[in-house]
Formats: structure tokens, sequence, C-alpha cells
């Protein structure tokens, strides 16, 4: 199940998490960064953006995240 995290490519500050549902079978879709980011706020430079894919499940409550800019990982804020 992909979901998507878009990043600030300077700081790995997430901006938005997204995720695309099938709604006849119920599971996500595959997404081009292009479509990812056309769902961003229209006020963030996507020229700073970049996006990555993973199978993270974000947990109510769960410590902030941020990507990892040399593994291009998520870990968790600081």
């Amino acid at each position: 199940m992909p979901r998507y995290v878009v990043y600030d490519k300077e700081d790995g500050q997430i901006v938005h998490l997204h995720e695309t549902y099938d709604a006849v079978s119920g599971t996500t879709i595959r997404c081009t960064r292009e479509e990812v980011l056309a769902v961003v706020d229209e006020r963030l430079d996507r020229a700073k953006l970049d996006v990555l894919e993973t199978e993270f499940e974000p947990q109510p409550g769960s410590a902030a995240l941020r990507v990892d800019l040399d593994t291009r990982g998520l870990v968790t804020g600081e």
C-alpha cells in the first residue's frame, strides 16, 4: 500500500502525506511524482520539494517524523 511523503529537500521536514484509494477495490493506487505534487498546497515552492514512496503507516500520537536527507528514510524528528 504505497503512501507518499512530500518533504522539503533542504531540511527533511514533511509538508504533506498522500494516498490515493481505488473506491472499488479499497486499495491504494501508485501515483507518479507529478500526481502527488499536484495536490500539495500551491503556496509551497515545488522546486524545494521531493516525494518519497513508503509503506509507512502513521499511528495516532506517534512521534513527529522527518526525512533523513542522506538515507531518504523516515526518522523521528528532532
